[in-house]
C-alpha cells in the first residue's frame, strides 16, 4: 500500500465503511435519532411499568382498607349484640321477678338493691328502673332520683299502646335526672289480667360507646359510628355531642348510607362525611334483631399516605434513572462527536501530509524544470539583445518563471503540519495569497480582497489560516453555476469586529461569493464532518476542518447563505494583546 492511499482509508473508516478492494463492509453505527428514539421508548416503558405498579398498589391499599373496615365493623357488631343481649336478659329477669311479687311496694329496698347488683355486671348500663302504668318510676337502681312523670317518653308510649313486641330500643335521649345522653332499652310489663302494668327499662350510657371506641386506637381522621337504621346518630368517635339524636345527613334527600341499607345489612362505600367533611372508606353492619348500625370509616388520605410516599420515592427514582440515562446518552453523543472530530482531524492531517509529500516531490521536479527554463531564457536573452521586442518577451518569461517559484513556495507553506501560533497581520497574509487564490478560482470566478485599514493583529497558525482561506475559496468556486455566462466573484474582506470600534476584541475575515447558495437543510448540516453535496468529488471535511481550526484558535464561525444569493462565511479570531513580539507572517509567507 502506498502512502497516498492512507488518507482515503482513514476517510472511509470514519464515514461508516471500511474499503477492502471493491467490497464494502458496513460498520453498524445507528444514527443519533434512532438512539434517541430507542432511549425515549425505554424511558416510556419504564415509566409505564412504574405507573402501572403504583396504580395497582394504590388499588390494593384501598381494597385492603375496605377489608380492614369490614373486619372491624364485624367485631363491633358482635360486641354490640352481646352488650344489648346482656341488657335484655337483665330486663327479662327483672320482669320475671316482678311477676312473682305482684304486691311489691314502691322503691322496695331489697328489690332496688338487686337492681344495683345487676347494673354492676352490665358495664354499658348506667341504670335499671321500673315505670308504673301511671308513668312514674316505682323501682330504680339510682338513689335520690327526682319524681318525674315519664309517660311522654316514646319508649313508654309504644309499650302502653301495644306498638312494640319484645325489646324496644329508642332513639338517644337526655336524662331528666342527670342531664346525660342515654339509649333506653325497654320491655312491656303486664298484670295478671294481661293489661299494661308499666315498663322495665335500662339506660345505656352513650359515653360508654365513645370511650370503648377510643380505646381501639384508630388512626387520625378515622371514625366509628353507632346509628339507628333511620341514620339517627347514637354515638361517635371522635365524639360529636352536638349531633347526637340527629340524622347523619341533615336536610332533604337520602344519604348514601340509607341507600346502602336498602340494598342489604352489610356493605362498603366511599363518601365524604356530612359531619366533618373528611372523605372516608366506610364499612357498615346492621345488628341482628336490633335497629342499630355499626359504621367504621377509615380516612382515605390516611390509607393512601404510605402509598403516596412510596409512589413519590418510585417517581423520583424513575425520574433519576431517566435523567441519568439521558445524561449518559448525551455524554455518549458528546464523545461520539468528539471522536468523529478527532477522526476527521486525523483524516485531514493525513490528507495534508499526502498533499505535502506530493507537493514536495512535484516542487523538486518543477524547480528543476524552472531552472532549465530560466537558463534557456537567459541564454536566449543574450543572443537577442539587439532585438528589443524579443528581449521584452524573454524578460516577461523570466518574471512569470519567478511567479511560479513563489506559487510553489506558498503551496509548500500551506501544507506544513507544525502548529505555530504567532501574531499575524491578516491583511498581509491575505495579500500574499491573492495570486494563489486566483489560480484556484479560475476560470469559474475571480478573487478580490477588501482589507480594512488599521486592522488589529491576531494570534493564529499561519499555515492553517492559509489552508482555511484556500479551502473556502475552493468551495466558493465550486458553488458557481456552470451555466452562468459571466465569471463569478469571490470577495475576501477583513475588519475589526464589531464595526471597526477601537474596543473590538475580534478580527473578522469574511469569504463571500455570489454562487448558488445553500438550502436551509444544507446550511444546518454544513459543518457536520463528511457531509457533502458534491457526491464522490467531495469528502465533506472542508468546512468542518475550517470550523475546527477557528475553534482551536479561540474564535467563532458563522455561515450566512440563501439559495440563489450566494454564501458568506465569517471567521472571528481573538485580537492579539499588545506585546514586544514582531507582528508578521513567517518569512516564507512574505
Amino acid at each position: 500500500m502506498s502512502w497516498a492511499e492512507k488518507p482515503r482509508i482513514a476517510l472511509r473508516r470514519v464515514n461508516g465503511t471500511v474499503s477492502a478492494g471493491r467490497a464494502q463492509i458496513p460498520v453498524s453505527v445507528p444514527p443519533r435519532r434512532v438512539l434517541l428514539l430507542s432511549l425515549a421508548a425505554i424511558c416510556i416503558v419504564i415509566a409505564t411499568l412504574v405507573t402501572f405498579t403504583e396504580w395497582t398498589d394504590r388499588q390494593r391499599r384501598l381494597a385492603g382498607a375496605f377489608n380492614q373496615a369490614s373486619a372491624l365493623a364485624r367485631v363491633l357488631e358482635e360486641q354490640m349484640a352481646n352488650l344489648f343481649h346482656g341488657a335484655d336478659q337483665a330486663l327479662l329477669g327483672i320482669a320475671e321477678g316482678l311477676r312473682g311479687r305482684p304486691a311489691i311496694g314502691v322503691h322496695d329496698p331489697d328489690f332496688e338493691d338487686s337492681l344495683r347488683r345487676r347494673v354492676e355486671n352490665l358495664p354499658a348500663v348506667r341504670a335499671l328502673f321500673v315505670i308504673g302504668a301511671d308513668g312514674f318510676i316505682t323501682q330504680d337502681s339510682d338513689r335520690g332520683t327526682p319524681r318525674r312523670n315519664l309517660a311522654d317518653r316514646r319508649y313508654f308510649m309504644v309499650h302502653r299502646d301495644g306498638l312494640a313486641q319484645g325489646l324496644f330500643i329508642d332513639d338517644p335521649l337526655v336524662s331528666r335526672s342527670t342531664g346525660e345522653w342515654f339509649v333506653a332499652l325497654s320491655r312491656r310489663l303486664e298484670g295478671p289480667d294481661g293489661k299494661f302494668a308499666g315498663v322495665v327499662a335500662a339506660a345505656v350510657d352513650i359515653s360508654y360507646f365513645e370511650n370503648f371506641y377510643a380505646e381501639l386506637g384508630l388512626g387520625t381522621n378515622d371514625v366509628i359510628t353507632l346509628a339507628t337504621k333511620e341514620t339517627i346518630l347514637v354515638a361517635r368517635q371522635p365524639a360529636s355531642e352536638d349531633r347526637i339524636g340527629e340524622r347523619l345527613v341533615q336536610g332533604e334527600g337520602r344519604s348514601i348510607l340509607e341507600r346502602m341499607l336498602e340494598a342489604g345489612p352489610v356493605g362498603v362505600f366511599e363518601a365524604e362525611s356530612a359531619i366533618d367533611g373528611v372523605r372516608r372508606l366506610f364499612a357498615y353492619r346492621v345488628l341482628p334483631e336490633h335497629p342499630l348500625v355499626v359504621l367504621v370509616g377509615l380516612s382515605r388520605d390516611g390509607v393512601l399516605a404510605p402509598w403516596r410516599q412510596s409512589a413519590l420515592v418510585a417517581g423520583l427514582a424513575t425520574a433519576s434513572a431517566i435523567g441519568i440515562s439521558a445524561f449518559l446518552w448525551c455524554l455518549a453523543v458528546h464523545y461520539a462527536r468528539r471522536d468523529a472530530e478527532a477522526q476527521a482531524a486525523l483524516a485531514q492531517t493525513a490528507k495534508l501530509e499526502a498533499i505535502g509529500r506530493t507537493t514536495s516531490g512535484v516542487a523538486h521536479d518543477f524547480n528543476n524544470l524552472l531552472t532549465a527554463m530560466g537558463g534557456a531564457l537567459r541564454l536566449l536573452g543574450k543572443r537577442l539583445q539587439d532585438d528589443e521586442h524579443a528581449a521584452k518577451i524573454v524578460e516577461q518569461g523570466l518574471i512569470s518563471l519567478e511567479q511560479g517559484r513563489n506559487l510553489i513556495a506558498q503551496l509548500l507553506n500551506i501544507t506544513r503540519q507544525d502548529v505555530k501560533m504567532v501574531e499575524v497581520d491578516i491583511n498581509t497574509a491575505l495579500s500574499s495569497m491573492v495570486t494563489l487564490l486566483n489560480s484556484v478560482a479560475t476560470p469559474k470566478a475571480r478573487v478580490e480582497i477588501d482589507l480594512a485599514p488599521d486592522l488589529h493583529h491576531c494570534r493564529v497558525d499561519p499555515s492553517r489560516l492559509g489552508a482555511a482561506i484556500l479551502n473556502l475559496v475552493m468551495n466558493a468556486s465550486d458553488a458557481m453555476p456552470r451555466d452562468r455566462g459571466t465569471t463569478g466573484l469571490i470577495v475576501i474582506s477583513s475588519s475589526n469586529d464589531p464595526g471597526g470600534s477601537p474596543d473590538a476584541s475580534f478580527v473578522r475575515v469574511t469569504v463571500r461569493d455570489n454562487g448558488m447558495g445553500m438550502s436551509p437543510e444544507v446550511r444546518r448540516r454544513a459543518l457536520e464532518p463528511f457531509f457533502t453535496t458534491k457526491g464522490k468529488r467531495g469528502t465533506g471535511l472542508g468546512l468542518s476542518q475550517v470550523h475546527t481550526f477557528v475553534k482551536d484558535m479561540g474564535g467563532s464561525m458563522e455561515i450566512e447563505s440563501e439559495e440563489g444569493r450566494g454564501t458568506a462565511v465569517h471567521m472571528r479570531f481573538p485580537r492579539a494583546e499588545r506585546s514586544e513580539e514582531t507582528s508578521a507572517l513567517p518569512q516564507e509567507n512574505q
